[in-house]
């Protein structure tokens, strides 16, 4: 879950939304609290994709988060 959760902050979605609203990409407690996340189940498949991917980059994030909320 903790490898999902670490992949879904690092989307282009996410990266956007920061950019955006807060005008930077810091981000502190209040702000992923107040982040809508992917059900458990999401995270959990992201996850173990993203422990058995040998160089994550940020298309391949966007394209999975994609294909699983599809």
């Amino acid at each position: 879950m903790a490898y999902g959760i670490a992949a879904y902050l690092n989307s282009s979605a996410i990266d956007e939304y920061f950019r955006r609203f807060n005008g930077h990409t810091q981000v502190n407690a209040t702000d992923l609290r107040s982040l809508k996340y992917p059900p458990t189940e999401i995270l959990a498949l992201l996850g173990k994709w993203a422990v058995s991917q040998p160089g994550l980059t940020q298309d391949s994030i966007d394209n999975k988060l994609e294909s699983l909320l599809a």
